[in-house]
Order: structure tokens, then C-alpha cells, then sequence
């Protein structure tokens, strides 16, 4: 083992096993339990567009947060906290009428900013109305995706939304695929997802992910320009799974080999978005596209439909199995990391000095 990989292994083991005392470094297993529901002050993938129809509100859980999603009259999409401010009945399970969003309770509205324009039962001057405003997030919509930004304090963005050029790029076309893991925290759907070395494994005897030509692998991490990471197998290219591009905190790059008959194309590309449900769940979304265009792009979609899609959940029901045997965060209790785990490290170093961020901050 390398100097590398066995001071991993024993940095992150005693962590772990031992409660710091106060004042001093914390472990993994504190660190994680804090970012359980997410990293506050940044954009999320929350759900795509296509989810939220025209006329009526939808109720999701993200974050560890009840939201309304809806459309206001210009078809823009709007998120709410999913409490009307009268008497906490859930604004989801409201009504689009009147320019605005009504509470099925009692009927109160409010405008697209989250401000309250009607009490029924005061009449419509009534001067309390002006006094009620219902929390809202800020929102973008990308290549079929809303996204919405979760503050710390009710601040405006800090950061700008994630927005990949294959997301709205008129050379790229593919699918968003939807992933609901139940009792997959979103820090072990990331691990997963941060980690090439798992593929010729887990995924032996798939449709591209059984190969590999390397005995030994070793993992590399490089810091892009964009301030990005690089995590991928030294001298190994589109054999397999072989690298990940991993933008801190909750979204990936990734390229999966095709051979000819998934049709022309080249590899598939698939950017991944990351978001927690709760301290035990994630959304996951991955965008899976081809620099392909015309002729090309409709013989993909035909195999994509007839084929493809199959070979597809049995890569993703594979890594729901892992994932699920890990048993939420009792992993963490008795790992021990190697060199291959190098992308896993540098992960977790961002988030430790997102916490130290946030402690000196306070």
C-alpha cells in the first residue's frame, strides 16, 4: 500500500472510532451527519420541468423541506414553502386561480413572489394581507431542469446556478432519467458516483461496464481550471467507467463507452444532479446525451426506447443493491481506505472545509 493510501486509511479509521474531544478536528462520521440534508447556500436539482404542469401545484420533499412548485400566470415556475402562513395547511394541495396560488383551506392568495394579495374573510383591501408573505426560493430552469437555491438565512444567491453547455446545447441530445433512492443518503450516492473504480465489478457482464484492461488501477485527481476535480484511472480512457469530473457539492460529468450497436454518437455523456430528500433519501437526475443531431440523434432515441433504456436500469439497479447493503452511514464505522479511494477523500476534504467555512462564518 502507498504512504498515500495507508495515511487515508488511518486518518479517516480514527475518526471515526473515536468522538473528538471539543475543540478538536472533527471526524467523517460528525461532518456527514451535518451535511445529512444538504450543503446550505447553493443551487439543487430539484425536479424537471416537465413534472410541474400548468394548472395545478405539485408537493416535494427536498432538503428535508416540504415545497409547492407551481406555475404563475406567465408559466414561470415558482417554489414556495409548502405552509400557507394562516394556519400551516399545505400550499400544494392549493389552487391556480386569480393570477396566483390559493390555499384550498381558506382561500388565501398569494402572488408569484410569495406575497400575500387576498384574505376572502377580511375583504380584499384588508391591510393584514400586506403584513403575510409565504417563504420562496430563488429559481432557474436549464435543459429541462428546475433548479432552486436553499439558503443558510434567507440570503440571495451566493453562487450561479449550474448550467452545463450540454444542457442546452442544440448539439447535444438525450434523456433526463429520474432516480428516486429510497434510504440512499445523498453523500453515499455521491461516493458512488465519485468513485470509476467500482465498475468492472459491481457492473460485470453489463452492456459496456463488465471492461477493463488494467490488473491494477490508480486513481488520479487533478484540479480543473473551473475548479472542478478530475477523478479517473491512470492511462485508462473509455474502457469503462474510467473517469468522473466532480463539481462540489452535488453534480458529476461522467463518459460511458458505446460500442457500434448502440448506434453513432461516440460515448454517452451523462451529467449527474445530486439532491437529498431527507437525511436518508436522494433524488438523483442524470441527463444522458450524445453529440448527436438530425438522422443520428432519432436512430439513438429508436434504440434508446427498444434497448438501450433496459441495459440501463441493470447498471442502476446494480448500484441501488451496493448502495442499500451499506446501510445508510453504519458504513463509515469500520472503513478502511486505499489509494483507489482518493476521489472519496478529496470529497470529503471540500465539505470538512465547507463546515469550517460555515463555523467562521457564524
Amino acid at each position: 500500500m502507498s504512504t498515500q493510501a495507508s495515511e487515508m486509511k488511518v486518518v479517516e479509521a480514527h475518526e471515526i472510532k473515536a468522538a473528538p474531544p471539543v475543540g478538536a478536528r472533527k471526524g467523517w462520521a460528525d461532518i456527514e451527519a451535518h451535511f445529512a440534508r444538504g450543503l446550505r447556500n447553493q443551487w439543487y436539482a430539484i425536479l424537471p420541468s416537465d413534472e410541474v404542469p400548468h394548472d395545478k401545484p405539485v408537493g416535494i420533499k427536498r432538503l428535508g423541506e416540504d415545497l409547492a412548485v407551481w406555475r404563475d400566470p406567465d408559466g414561470k415556475i415558482r417554489v414556495f414553502e409548502d405552509r400557507c402562513p394562516h394556519r400551516g395547511a399545505k400550499l400544494s394541495l392549493g389552487v391556480q386561480r386569480d393570477g396566483g396560488l390559493r390555499c384550498w383551506y381558506h382561500g388565501w392568495k398569494f402572488d408569484s413572489q410569495g406575497q400575500c394579495r387576498d384574505i376572502p374573510s377580511m375583504g380584499s383591501d384588508s391591510p393584514i394581507a400586506a403584513r403575510i408573505k409565504v417563504h420562496s426560493y430563488p429559481v432557474e430552469e436549464h435543459g429541462g431542469l428546475v433548479f432552486a437555491y436553499f439558503s443558510r438565512d434567507g440570503s440571495p444567491p451566493a453562487v450561479p446556478c449550474p448550467n452545463p453547455h450540454e444542457l442546452e446545447s442544440e448539439e447535444w441530445n438525450g434523456f433526463i432519467v429520474r432516480h428516486h433512492w429510497e434510504g440512499v443518503p445523498w453523500i453515499r450516492a455521491m461516493d458512488n458516483l465519485i468513485d470509476p473504480i467500482h465498475g468492472p465489478y459491481l457492473h460485470k457482464g453489463t452492456y459496456t461496464l463488465g471492461r477493463n484492461k488494467n490488473e491494477a488501477d490508480v486513481i488520479e485527481v487533478r484540479k480543473n481550471p473551473d475548479d472542478s476535480y478530475f477523478v479517473g484511472r491512470k492511462g485508462q480512457a473509455l474502457v469503462n467507467f474510467d473517469f468522473t469530473e466532480y463539481h462540489f457539492p452535488n453534480w458529476f460529468r461522467l463518459d460511458i463507452p458505446y460500442p457500434w450497436s448502440a448506434g453513432p454518437g461516440g460515448p454517452m455523456r451523462i451529467l449527474v444532479m445530486v439532491c437529498p430528500i431527507d437525511e436518508n433519501s436522494c433524488q438523483v437526475y442524470m441527463v444522458r446525451k450524445r453529440k448527436i443531431t438530425g438522422w443520428k440523434w432519432w436512430l439513438w432515441k429508436a434504440l434508446w426506447h427498444m434497448r438501450l433504456e433496459g441495459k440501463m436500469w441493470q447498471v442502476i439497479n446494480q448500484d441501488v443493491a451496493i448502495l442499500l447493503s451499506q446501510r445508510g452511514t453504519s458504513c463509515l464505522e469500520k472503513e478502511n481506505l486505499v489509494q483507489s479511494d482518493v476521489g472519496l477523500a478529496t470529497m470529503r476534504k471540500l465539505f470538512r472545509e465547507a463546515l469550517q467555512k460555515e463555523e467562521a462564518e457564524k
